[in-house]
């Protein structure tokens, strides 16, 4: 590889970054669901997501892509870990044809310590079948999300 070839890749790796999109929060509701989604907007990479009926008192966390390991249609654990707590979880396990892994989803109750964590931290990991993802939560509206799933 010659000098120019090297600048060439080398720029090419340096702008690649720039013009992807990273990963946000974002948070939608509607008159019968809120959703907080980490994820690239307006697209469909979604990293992880929180979402619930509204005033159910439950909140739903769905990892889109959970693990390969995982069987789909069955129930499994998860771990959610936040400043060095481990939150035990359990969903139920469904195939994700697009990203070729399975997907988990599970449901917490809104009054969870897990989510007082959450609020206070500056990320969380997610471990599924010893696969750890991490996840910053700088603009995540946990307050917001918890008021609007909580109870009547």
């Amino acid at each position: 590889m010659n000098l120019h070839s090297v600048l060439a890749f080398a720029v090419a790796l340096l702008v690649q970054p720039a013009l992807a999109q990273e990963r946000e929060w974002s948070f939608d509701a509607n008159e019968d669901e809120a959703f907080m989604i980490f994820g690239v907007p307006e697209s469909d990479d979604v990293g992880v997501s929180f979402w619930c009926s509204l005033r159910s008192g439950r909140i739903r966390l769905f990892i889109p892509e959970a693990s390969e390991k995982l069987e789909a249609d069955k129930s499994a654990a998860f771990d959610v870990i936040v400043g060095g707590k481990t939150f035990k979880q359990s969903g139920k396990t469904m195939p994700n044809e697009e990203a070729g892994t399975t997907s988990i989803e599970g449901e917490v109750a809104v009054a969870d310590p897990m989510f007082s964590e959450l609020k206070s931290a500056s990320h969380f990991e997610l471990k599924v079948e010893g696969e750890v993802q991490a996840f910053p939560l700088a603009g995540a509206e946990f307050d917001t999300l918890l008021k609007d799933c909580g109870g009547t």
